[in-house]
């Protein structure tokens, strides 16, 4: 899966999933990655989507030197999910998030913001993290997990579990 997407085997890949849209905060998660990226040089961040903020996140992204690679809309989330380590998600609101199921079935540690059905799939210290909403608390929950290659394996794991049993 990274050479299908062109991407180094040394680093620890971080992906966000989904559209990229205010409703989702790409611009907190670009917070985050700033923050996560003076902790750690190893990290690299994958945005899998397309939307009306595209634009202004890769200008950001672009001005600021963050380590981001935007993939664009993709149809084989399989890949992706397959190349990456974390999964992270970001946003304000959702409902059932499709990303974070599919990471679980995926096999994937998950981080996320505390908001609507989130904490049925991901249980928080179990198949993942749950944080508040902003950017420092994302940045400290990724750079836990960064850190620590056996709490990864095992939330996977769980993971996987979890979300075939559920969903």
């Amino acid at each position: 899966a990274l050479a299908s997407l062109g991407l180094e085997p040394d680093f620890i890949y971080v992906s966000f999933i989904g559209r990229i849209t205010q409703i989702k905060r790409p611009d907190r998660f670009l917070q985050m990655v700033e923050l996560v990226s003076l902790e750690n040089k190893n990290v690299k961040f994958l945005v899998a989507g397309g939307g009306d903020l595209l634009e202004e996140c890769q200008k950001t992204a672009s001005e600021k030197e963050l380590p981001v690679i935007f993939l664009g809309w993709r149809s084989d989330i399989e890949n992706i999910l397959s190349a990456s380590d974390i999964v992270v998600l970001t946003s304000d609101n959702e409902g059932t998030p499709l990303s974070l199921i599919q990471a679980g079935l995926a096999g994937k540690p998950t981080v996320s913001t505390n908001v609507g059905s989130v904490k049925e799939i991901v249980l928080d210290g179990t198949t993942g993290l749950i944080t508040e909403l902003d950017s420092e608390s994302l940045a400290a929950a990724v750079n836990s997990l960064v850190g620590d290659d056996v709490q990864r394996n095992n939330f996977g794991s769980a993971a996987s579990v979890h979300t075939h049993a559920n969903y």
